[in-house]
């Protein structure tokens, strides 16, 4: 006894540490979620788009509610659709029991990025067998000011994270199950159908986990079902859509490049997230040569997740495209936290540093991006003009920001101004019919948008030869929300 108690006397203070540096972290990640929580809840009760990409998924979800295509090649309407159509397919049974609104696409964003949470917290588990670096970690997902920006919208990427999460955790904690195994392909494919760039991370990192923990005939299994998933089930659509998918999500994404944005992000991510990149990098250098089997899943997860980040280049690109490499954050600190359990003090130490981390992202969040929506907020009395204007409009509108609230006001969408004018740029649609009929008068009422803080903007979204007829042809009808609505002069 007497010879324990030393140990017990050396042990005990440290464990004190912990907790209290545990404590910390979880009132610090407590008020972050509360942001969180305030952010989703001005989205929810928004009733316009509050993103340019909101209002075409949202008159994708109408058409497929109408049985109509989304992957025609055919036009007019001269429309894009970027993305597998899973998320689409969710919202359409809401379509016909609501009307076109944006709420319950919202609502499955949120409800996605929760489970996401969750599910980190309980793969970071699965792989540890730490609570503590569990919640340390899966809990960092919803103070990350990318997803607290993001997760509210009506946009694919929260659905598309939330099913990879699931994959992974299926396969984390179901390593030697058959049963798991299926389970985590179909849900790793079901994110690839939702957003295609899903086809990497979390696939890969199911493979490498699988194959470094010992189980290779599971990894090999893994990697055959979701290939035959994901190649037959695109294969039907291929079929389905006449060829249409691939050039909707594959070939209309292949935008130009901006380097610019890359040093951007690069900057902001190395001033707001240093724990995360030191502690990172700690981990994925020392935990190979420590044999942390965590490593097996955070190191090809993280490696993936860059490389999508790096995407962000791509001009039109948002950071969305950080989605991944947020949720490689939380694992690797979770993984980090668990590492350092035989040494209390140390982890009591990168507790508190993980606290501070969150301290940083929210000063993130309050000054840069929580505000996107809050000003949208603020200005709703403008937007209910123009929407009223849409409404009141018999004639034929096309917009860009705002052609969500032709979607509203029941109306289609017949031109995308942004996707199609970098098709046209990149030479892969000829835009001379368009041109024609813009000029002709077949669209008598164009709505665009000129913010005053990005007055570049139009030059993204319409081509030199747009822009040419609508100041020789048209004129300025009115103003609002920032949106100027021109009327084609007879």
């Amino acid at each position: 006894m007497d010879a324990k108690r030393p140990n017990l006397l050396w042990i005990l203070p440290g464990r004190i540490l912990v907790a209290l540096a545990f404590l910390v972290l979880l009132a610090l990640q407590g008020r972050a979620i509360l942001l969180f929580a305030q952010h989703a809840q001005l989205a929810l009760e928004y009733p316009y788009n509050l993103n340019y990409g909101e209002g075409p998924l949202l008159d994708q979800a109408v058409r497929l509610a109408r049985g109509e295509g989304i992957y025609s090649l055919d036009v007019p309407p001269f429309t894009i659709t970027n993305y597998p159509p899973l998320y689409m397919l969710a919202q359409a049974p809401l379509v016909n029991a609501y009307g076109p609104v944006f709420w319950y696409g919202r609502v499955i964003s949120l409800v996605s990025i929760g489970a996401a949470a969750l599910f980190l917290v309980l793969t970071i588990r699965a792989i540890t067998r730490s609570w503590l670096a569990g919640l340390a970690g899966g809990l960092m997902l919803l103070t990350i000011p990318y997803v607290l920006h993001w997760s509210p919208l009506v946009r694919i990427d929260s659905l598309a994270l939330g099913l990879s999460m699931a994959g992974l955790f299926c396969v984390a904690q179901f390593p030697n199950s058959r049963f798991g195994g299926v389970l985590a392909a179909l849900l790793l494919a079901a994110a690839a159908f939702t957003r295609q760039t899903y086809l990497l991370a979390a696939p890969f990192a199911a493979f490498w986990w699988l194959w470094g923990s010992g189980y290779r005939y599971r990894a090999m299994m893994l990697a055959l079902v979701f290939g035959i998933v994901v190649l037959g089930v695109f294969a039907v659509l291929l079929v389905w859509t006449q060829g249409g998918i691939w050039f909707h999500i594959i070939t209309a994404n292949v935008n130009a490049l901006d380097f610019e944005l890359i040093d951007t992000y690069v900057e902001e991510i190395a001033r707001n997230f240093p724990v995360f990149l030191i502690g990172g990098a700690l981990f994925l250098l020392g935990g190979l040569f420590g044999r942390q089997k965590s490593w097996w899943l955070a190191a090809p997860y993280t490696l993936c997740a860059v490389v999508v980040g790096l995407t962000i280049s791509k001009v039109g690109s948002d950071i969305n495209y950080f989605y991944e490499l947020a949720a490689a954050f939380c694992l690797l600190a979770g993984a980090l936290v668990a590492w350092f359990r035989r040494v209390p003090l140390l982890r009591a130490g990168l507790l508190l540093a993980l606290a501070g981390q969150v301290y940083l992202a929210q000063e993130l969040s309050e000054s840069k991006y929580y505000p996107f929506i809050a000003e949208r907020v603020i200005h709703q009395a403008e937007v209910d003009a123009l929407y009223q204007r849409v409404q009141a409009t018999e004639q034929t509108i096309i917009a860009d920001e705002y052609m969500a609230l032709l979607v509203l006001a029941g109306k289609p969408i017949l031109f995308q101004p942004f996707e199609m004018s970098q098709l046209a740029a990149a030479g892969m649609w000829d835009d001379t019919p368009f041109l024609a009929a813009l000029e002709g008068g077949t669209y008598p009422v164009v709505m665009q948008y000129n913010p005053f803080r990005n007055p570049g903007l139009r030059f993204e979204r319409w081509t030199p030869d747009m822009l040419r007829i609508l100041n020789q042809r048209f004129r300025p009808a009115g103003q609002t929300a920032e949106t100027t609505v021109y009327e084609y002069a007879r």
